[in-house]
């Protein structure tokens, strides 16, 4: 086959993958926009959890902010290369979220898939079950046709839920006060989008500015 109808086909390939995963990820969000309602938004206060992270130790959302505010982020797992994209995004700014006096966490349900091989400074929980992302309104019914997909990549369902479910989580990001009040709620449909770290520096940065003008009022 001469050298440029070889290239033609692999362009054609490609191609073709790449319709395949927008109609893939459309479908997805098509299926996520309907659970988008009962996401949990600004102003309403965080249900409170106990998890545990990849190394088996717990984690208590009250405790973390009885220490300041926190940052929670849902992420899709190591399976999916736009969450680990997310995730990376939000390791990248974790020095200066701890600067101003706030701690992070991601969130995720378990898969075959391999973890991260470079640390990340936050602690990784795993939401088992699923429970606090459905606490938090994140979950919901991933269509048939995508369901193979999903497991081939390593990702697995949680093992308990309604008969012919399958719950895949909608990735979202928070910013909890101190006093479990969501600050800064990011949720997207697309799977694609992540919060802007510029954006979650801004709202931390407020949060602090909010919580010092009354202690220096108090010494003036």
């Amino acid at each position: 086959m001469p050298q440029g109808m070889g290239m033609s086909v692999a362009h054609m390939r490609e191609s073709v993958s790449s319709k395949q995963a927008d109609a893939d990820a459309e479908l997805a969000v098509a299926a996520s926009s309907r659970a988008l309602s009962r996401a949990l938004r600004a102003g309403a206060r965080a249900p409170l959890f106990t998890l545990t992270d990849v190394n088996g130790r717990k984690v208590v959302l009250e405790e973390l902010l009885h220490a300041g505010p926190v940052v929670l982020h849902f992420f899709r797992g190591p399976w999916c290369s736009f969450g680990e994209k997310g995730l990376a995004e939000l390791a990248a700014i974790y020095q200066k979220v701890a600067e101003l006096g706030a701690s992070a966490v991601a969130i995720a349900p378990p898969c075959k898939a391999p973890a991260q091989s470079i640390p990340m400074p936050m602690r990784e929980l795993l939401d088992i079950d699923m429970k606090v992302a459905r606490a938090y309104g994140l979950a919901f019914d991933l269509p048939a046709a995508l369901r193979p997909k999903y497991e081939a990549l390593g990702y697995v369902p949680p093992p308990k839920g309604r008969a012919g479910t399958w719950l895949v989580p909608l990735p979202a990001t928070y910013l909890l006060d101190s006093d479990g009040i969501v600050a800064l709620a990011f949720i997207d449909v697309d799977y694609r989008r992540h919060v802007d770290p510029g954006s979650l520096l801004t709202a931390l940065r407020a949060l602090r500015d909010r919580h010092e003008s009354p202690r220096r009022a108090a010494r003036l």
